[in-house]
């Protein structure tokens, strides 16, 4: 990594641009959180059954996961600066397709290349920080960096529903070219480019054979539908996408210099942080949408007051990074990840209670403490994951942690379509209701459980040498959108 020059605009560039670069991927995080409350007037606009509408959703999101191997590597080959004024365009001008959009297949195409240009603005816009500032600064700068990105899930679903209240979610991508357009301007005034590392060869084969796994097992799980004909297609893109991971696994240990290196997952705490972990991000993916499958087809609120409500959960999640110190410094990240697992699991299930009865102000508090509960398994997740790595693996774990951040949210979204799908078909029912919704939460609940089989086999003195203050300072420089 090349050190940072002393001149006027450098010193310039390190003052604003961990600012500049988290207003430019603020529209990413708010985006992502936004568009969830706008699926049902998006179906109604589209005449399509609202549970295909998670395509906005899964399309964006795998894609977005594909492009993410090769963004460190683009940075090094075209410069970050570049790469970063590339994505920001890229996501300005996506969203004006998608805000265009005459027909259901227009914006889903939209949203996938919108995915891949999203992918890159966190990735290398923290590359450009970090190659902008000092090291003795890194802390502060990329708290200063994820500062805008935590204010986006926080904003999206209440503003999001305004907006597609009071007008149409069309708007929400006029919000996003707004702000790409105030980006790009920034970014070119205040962010200088800094020289990476030399680019080593780009793996092509293991990116196709990557992406292909991803976009396989995703569209696998999204393709199913018992109401529909019945088709092989399903099962032939997910055991294509499983294929295709095989067939990574097998060409990353002979590639001298693999997109990722997943020998890194024989490290207990870095299976146990992305294998275990993906099934509780898969929780974190599904709860917005169930939720916003609930509030509006399921109990008829529009979308203004399903924002406001999942705003609580959001508003728990920011919360609760600052609690995980204190509870890994008095339980050990063993005892928490068990302890506070099967705690999550309960806070998903008791969604499954409410009803066109339940309180508002007890929904608020089922939410906020959800939100704090999630963030603060995702938090330990992230931090305990470069535990006791050598430095040299710390750029596999970080692409890996990544990749299973992003793409767990996707088969969420897909498992909880199926299983809604599934008890319209036994119930022979065309619509919403609590009823056929509640069995959702039940099983996502009950999948997500599932991450206990590795946090079992961690030592219990795992992360001992992490103390309270360290796991405060890495938490400053975390920033992961789904926490």
């Amino acid at each position: 990594m090349a050190e940072c020059s002393d001149s006027p605009a450098q010193g310039r560039g390190r003052m604003v641009a961990p600012l500049v670069v988290g207003a430019a991927t603020f529209m990413q995080a708010f985006d992502s959180s936004a568009i969830i409350v706008a699926l049902p007037a998006m179906a109604r606009d589209f005449g399509v059954p609202v549970l295909s509408l998670n395509l906005v959703v899964v399309a964006y999101l795998v894609a977005a996961t594909a492009a993410l191997p090769a963004c460190g590597w683009a940075a090094d080959r075209f410069g970050a600066r570049r790469i970063f004024l590339i994505a920001v365009t890229g996501f300005g001008l996506t969203s004006l397709a998608a805000m265009l959009a005459p027909g259901f297949g227009w914006l889903i195409a939209a949203r996938i290349v919108q995915g891949c240009m999203g992918a890159l603005l966190l990735p290398v816009g923290r590359i450009i920080v970090l190659r902008s500032v000092p090291r003795q600064d890194y802390v502060s700068a990329l708290a200063m960096l994820s500062l805008p990105i935590m204010l986006g899930p926080l904003l999206g679903p209440t503003l999001g529903g305004l907006v597609v209240t009071a007008g149409s979610w069309r708007w929400l991508f006029a919000i996003n070219i707004m702000v790409s357009i105030v980006g790009l301007l920034a970014v070119r005034h205040f962010v200088e480019d800094a020289p990476g590392d030399d680019p080593r060869p780009l793996d092509l084969i293991g990116l196709a054979l990557i992406a292909a796994a991803l976009v396989g097992i995703s569209s696998g799980i999204t393709a199913f539908n018992p109401n529909g004909p019945a088709s092989a297609l399903p099962a032939l893109l997910l055991v294509g996408g499983i294929v295709c991971a095989l067939g990574y696994g097998w060409h990353g240990r002979r590639h001298p210099q693999p997109l990722l290196d997943l020998r890194i997952l024989r490290v207990p705490v870095m299976a146990a942080a992305n294998l275990g972990g993906l099934f509780q991000r898969m929780l974190v993916g599904a709860a917005p949408f169930l939720l916003t499958m609930l509030f509006q087809p399921g109990l008829g609120l529009n979308a203004a007051t399903s924002g406001a409500l999942i705003f609580a959960s959001a508003f728990g999640a920011i919360l609760g990074r600052w609690f995980l110190p204190p509870l890994i410094a008095r339980f050990g990240f063993r005892t928490f990840l068990i302890g506070n697992s099967l705690v999550m699991a309960l806070s998903m299930a008791v969604c499954a209670l409410i009803d066109a009865d339940t309180p508002y102000a007890v929904i608020v508090i089922i939410l906020f403490l959800q939100g704090l509960i999630r963030a603060v398994q995702l938090m330990g997740l992230l931090t305990l994951s470069y535990a006791g790595l050598p430095h040299k693996d710390m750029g596999s774990a970080s692409t890996l942690a990544s990749i299973s951040q992003q793409f767990a949210i996707a088969p969420g979204i897909a498992l909880s379509v199926a299983a809604l799908q599934l008890m319209q078909h036994w119930r022979g029912a065309t619509t919403l209701s609590p009823a056929i919704i509640a069995p959702a939460f039940l099983l996502v609940a009950v999948v997500s459980l599932l991450s206990l089989i590795w946090y079992w086999r961690l030592p219990r003195d795992v992360g001992r040498e992490l103390s309270e203050s360290r796991v405060q300072a890495q938490l400053s420089t975390a920033s992961e959108g789904d926490a």
